[in-house]
């Protein structure tokens, strides 16, 4: 089981593997600025977790540091997560550390440095200091001891938002969201069930009911009652990862379910990380700012590790003979990275594809046409699930609606 460290102690134990006192005190210089680096990062949106802060931090002291391509590559591999982010984390790299890719200009040509073709298509300046250095660069703007954000993601007006990946969604816009998934139309077509019920406006004769109340007057029929068939509505249960590789969409994703809670009856709820909880009860009666503050407080393992074949265990042995009904969908939102076992995820995904009437897997991943299942998760879950979709926007939602009500 991996233990996790916090990034000083990290950084101890890398000093201890080098007894060069010049080392040490550059080593303690260079941490200082990736550790700004990674809160620059933070404030721009991109989800970097204490897991790759340590990761990054360990690369550093197996590569060159003094080699640009080297320093710049290792902090890539563990800072970033998704596709989407590489634009913007190349951006911030080139902002913070004065040295970077080749960027285009928004307006300008392609003006090309020197010495562009001969660096694996990347480009670096020269520095005075390298990125161990101690020294800051001319030019660069500060605000206290900080650098100066700069805006990575593009503004939409009201109307693209329902196209707009949740990813990009800036401070700005997320009130917006709100009352986009409130205009959301959710509603489930009803079908008819083999069950009967009283009803005043159906246009079958509920033939026992009228010969019973004939009874109470002497038999004789005063009124011709009638009956209409039950509505069968197929019921959701949603399983929400909230673990770190889905920070960035899991928000967007629990309140598209609290909107789903209010209008569909019976509609249950979870989330899981390396553990699972039950939120139905927080998202009922409350209103969306209210249930979130809740759920960040009791749900501990938020923006953490992933073990799905785990969660899915617990939900089966303690939900799953309660939940497991034909007329029941099971709706998965998950990009599939699995850190647990995974003989024990395809075992519980049997399981609930044999328990419900249809397996919905939500991937927010599914935006790419590059994309392919090549995480161990993905790939053994994938052959047990009906339905595998996309999540990445409002649009991609209501596409989902639509399957569902097809069901």
């Amino acid at each position: 089981m991996r233990v996790l460290i916090s990034p000083k102690e990290a950084f101890k134990r890398i000093k201890r593997d080098f007894s060069n006192e010049d080392f040490g005190m550059r080593a303690e210089q260079l941490m200082d600025r990736v550790i700004r680096f990674i809160n620059l990062l933070r404030r721009n949106r991109l989800a970097v977790h204490t897991s790759n802060e340590i990761d990054a931090i360990h690369a550093l002291s197996l590569v060159d540091i003094n080699d640009p391509f080297q320093f710049y590559l290792a902090l890539k591999t563990c800072l970033i997560t998704s596709h989407s982010q590489i634009n913007a984390f190349n951006r911030l790299y080139l902002q913070f550390w004065g040295t970077g890719p080749k960027l285009k200009k928004p307006t300008d040509g392609d003006d090309e440095e020197e010495g562009g073709k001969d660096d694996k298509s990347v480009i670096f300046r020269k520095l005075d200091d390298s990125p161990s250095g101690d020294k800051s660069r001319k030019g660069s703007k500060k605000t206290g001891s900080d650098y100066q954000e700069v805006p990575t993601f593009t503004y939409s007006a009201t109307e693209n938002l329902r196209q707009k990946d949740f990813e990009q969604i800036s401070q700005e816009e997320v009130a917006m969201m709100d009352d986009v998934f409130k205009r959301l139309q959710i509603k489930i077509r009803e079908k008819k069930g083999r069950r009967f019920k009283p009803s005043n406006t159906g246009n079958m004769v509920d033939l026992r009911r009228t010969i019973r109340q004939s009874t109470q007057r002497g038999g004789e029929i005063v009124n011709i009652l009638k009956r209409e068939r039950k509505p069968k509505e197929s019921k959701i249960v949603v399983l929400a990862d909230v673990s770190g590789s889905m920070d960035a969409y899991s928000r967007f994703l629990i309140k598209f379910t609290y909107e789903m809670q209010r209008f569909l009856r019976d509609t249950e709820t979870f989330v899981f990380g390396t553990r699972m909880r039950r939120i139905t009860d927080i998202l009922n009666n409350r209103a969306i700012e209210t249930a979130m503050s809740i759920i960040s407080k009791e749900v501990l393992f938020w923006s953490g590790g992933t073990d799905i074949g785990g969660c899915l265990k617990e939900f089966n042995e303690r939900y799953g003979g309660r939940y497991m009904a034909q007329n029941r969908i099971m709706v998965i939102l998950s990009d599939g990275w699995d850190k647990g076992n995974i003989e024990e995820l395809r075992l519980q995904m049997i399981r609930i594809k044999r328990g419900f009437k249809r397996v919905i897997w939500l991937n927010p991943h599914l935006q790419y046409d590059d994309y392919q299942p090549l995480c161990m998760g993905m790939a053994t879950a994938l052959p047990y699930i009906d339905h595998f979709l996309p999540c990445h926007n409002v649009a991609t939602l209501e596409k989902f609606l639509d399957v569902v009500k097809q069901i």
